[in-house]
């Protein structure tokens, strides 16, 4: 046993002492850098090869270039190599406890800093190194060379797109045209619509006939509604307008029944004075005057009750027409705010329809020009003095931390644009007329 624990420790101690300087000799730590500790000692009083537990875990070097272990506290990693590092932690341990030799520290890279790529990429942005990478391997990651080929079908789609708006645009156009005529015509008190010429020039047009047609329909059954509403209040106006005639021909008739009665009780109250007639029979007059003048009272009473209720009709007339007219100018004032929207909506995807337009013969020049161009690759590198910027090729190496630059040279003056594919063009809707 003790044999083969001396064999393992002794080839544990050749294979760090063997692949440490290959690292070191090609690779430098540098922050972001995350690296593997890996502690053993070796304890002869035991017989046993010791795992320090604790530090064999992942590391990663911080921004200002150390790297924090414990047991061993804050050490410079920035621009040692892996070998570096791992004999300087032996050192540090065998200082921080108090051995009587380091122990075997083997340090490997777990994983690589980033590096960047920029410019005419597909996907610009930060990626993992990787040993060995090149800048083709590199652009490659990066999605390879930007080209406009995806963007030709965003194009006819935002055309397409932009179409299909003018053309919705359009109809609510042409709806909210219609109805602005029957509200016109509803004010004026007319009994037909009328339509105005962007309406009546396009009825043979689905979308305008269907709108007219909408609108006639609703117009007539509004008019009917305030034309059976108004008759209801006017015939019940009439009706009491007569039931007023006729209390106030009742309280005429009383008057005279008064009148009459009371000149035979004027005349029977004499004759009893001088003893001629019975005083009983005053009595029953005076009897009747009293019901009659009653019977009036309610008669006079009914008549104002029948004159309030003809004011309550008046009013309830007056009330219908204002409301009706309040109604019909809200919706006036909401349909043609509604219409200047659609005006100013519409502009705008005209515009945007007719920058798609031109802008897709010019897309197409420009890549034309792309892939006629040669891309020119540069590498800005971190240096102990700041960065530097490299030229380089395809086969250039990268390292961690570089930043890759791709640029596409502009083309030579004179190159001729693309006249506009077929088939590109919109017409226009004729909703324009409309604003």
């Amino acid at each position: 046993m003790r044999k083969w624990l001396v064999t393992m420790a002794a080839a544990l101690a050749a294979t760090t002492a063997c692949s440490l300087p290959t690292t070191a000799a090609e690779y430098l730590l540098g922050p972001q850098d995350k690296v593997r500790l890996k502690v053993y000692e070796w304890r002869a009083s035991r017989d046993v090869i010791f795992e320090w537990t604790a530090l064999n875990d992942d590391f990663t070097v911080s921004a200002d270039g150390t790297l924090f272990v414990p047991f061993v506290g804050q050490i410079r990693a920035q621009g040692t190599a892996p070998g570096e590092l791992a004999r300087a932690i032996g050192d540090r341990l065998m200082q921080q406890m108090g051995l009587s030799r380091p122990p075997d520290v083997a340090v490997e890279i777990a994983q690589y800093r980033p590096f960047y790529i920029v410019g005419n990429v597909a996907q610009p942005g930060e990626f993992p190194f990787r040993p060995g990478l090149t800048i083709l391997q590199a652009m490659g990651i990066a999605g390879g060379l930007r080209t406009r080929d995806e963007d030709l079908p965003r194009l006819e789609r935002e055309m397409i797109t932009g179409q299909g708006d003018i053309d919705l645009l359009s109809q609510s156009s042409f709806s909210l045209l219609a109805r602005k005529a029957r509200l016109e015509s509803e004010q004026a008190g007319s009994d037909d619509i009328s339509f105005p010429a962007e309406l009546t020039q396009r009825a043979s047009n689905r979308t305008v006939a269907v709108a007219m047609e909408q609108e006639r329909k609703i117009f007539t059954v509004r008019r009917d509604a305030m034309t059976t509403q108004l008759r209801s209040l006017n015939e019940l106006k009439d009706f009491l307008q007569k039931e007023l005639d006729s209390l106030e021909q009742q309280l005429t008739f009383h008057d005279k029944q008064i009148e009459l009665v009371q000149k035979e009780l004027a005349g029977v109250s004499t004759l009893v004075g001088k003893g001629l007639a019975a005083a009983p029979r005053e009595l029953s007059l005076e009897g009747t005057v009293a019901r009659m003048q009653g019977d009036r009272l309610a008669a006079e009473t009914s008549l104002l009750r029948v004159r309030q209720e003809i004011s309550k009709t008046d009013i309830e007339i007056l009330n219908l027409n204002n409301r009706n007219a309040n109604e019909i100018a809200e919706a006036l004032r909401e349909t043609q705010q509604q219409l200047n929207e659609m005006a100013s909506k519409t502009d705008t995807a005209v515009q945007l329809l007719h920058e798609t337009e031109v802008t897709a013969p010019a897309l197409l020049a420009m890549q034309e020009r792309s892939e006629r161009a040669r891309p020119v690759f540069k590498i800005v590198r971190a240096t102990a003095t700041g960065s530097e910027e490299i030229d380089a090729d395809e086969t250039t190496p990268v390292e961690p931390g570089d930043t890759i630059k791709i640029e596409i040279p502009e083309p030579q003056s004179g190159m001729a644009v693309l006249p506009a594919a077929s088939g590109m063009h919109a017409e226009m809707p004729a909703a324009q007329d409309t604003n």
